[in-house]
């Protein structure tokens, strides 16, 4: 069962309100949205600072990110390999992801 991780700093409390709602891992939803602010891609290092974690725990929830196809990633000219691995989020699919909950949640 995943985790779930209280409020980050600087979160807005109707994000807040909604994630708690939905019971959602308020860290796997930092990630997605730093990923989402930044579309050419980040490292996990990069992402940990900014959202104020560890990049070991950035990098789980990446890796289940990555696996679901929300994510993909690429390291220096675009070929993934070593320390500079950059991951970039796939919005249209992040979107296609939560219409679906939506439409289930409404009873579609």
């Amino acid at each position: 069962m995943p985790r779930i991780y209280k409020p980050l700093p600087g979160q807005p409390l109707e994000a807040e309100k909604a994630l708690n709602v939905f019971n959602a891992n308020t860290l796997r939803a930092a990630v997605i949205r730093d990923l989402a602010q930044h579309l050419d891609g980040d490292t996990t290092g990069n992402i940990a600072k900014r959202i104020g974690v560890d990049y070991r725990q950035v990098y789980t929830h990446i890796k289940t990110l990555e696996a679901e196809g929300l994510v993909s990633a690429a390291g220096e000219a675009g070929v993934r390999n070593g320390r500079r691995v950059r991951y970039s989020l796939d919005l249209g699919r992040l979107r296609e992801h939560g219409l679906t909950y939506m439409r289930y949640l409404s009873g579609e």
